[in-house]
């Protein structure tokens, strides 16, 4: 077996991979833009004046996670 043809292969296969996950962040961002009611918009505080309880920690990701 020729070593070359194994790396090739799995560069061409990190390509494609690489490819495929630019043109889908690119295509959200695009939607994103197009209709910014859809974005999820984060909550933030200042690190060094508040914290968030583990609540709404929860109540942001699940929601976020199984859309």
């Amino acid at each position: 077996m020729d070593i070359r043809r194994i790396f090739r292969k799995s560069t061409t296969d990190w390509d494609v991979m690489r490819a495929r996950m630019l043109a889908e962040t690119s295509a959200f961002i695009t939607e994103c833009m197009q209709h910014p009611e859809l974005a999820v918009r984060i909550p933030t505080v200042p690190a060094d004046k508040a914290r968030f309880p583990r609540s709404l920690s929860e109540a942001f990701w699940n929601p976020v996670l199984e859309d």
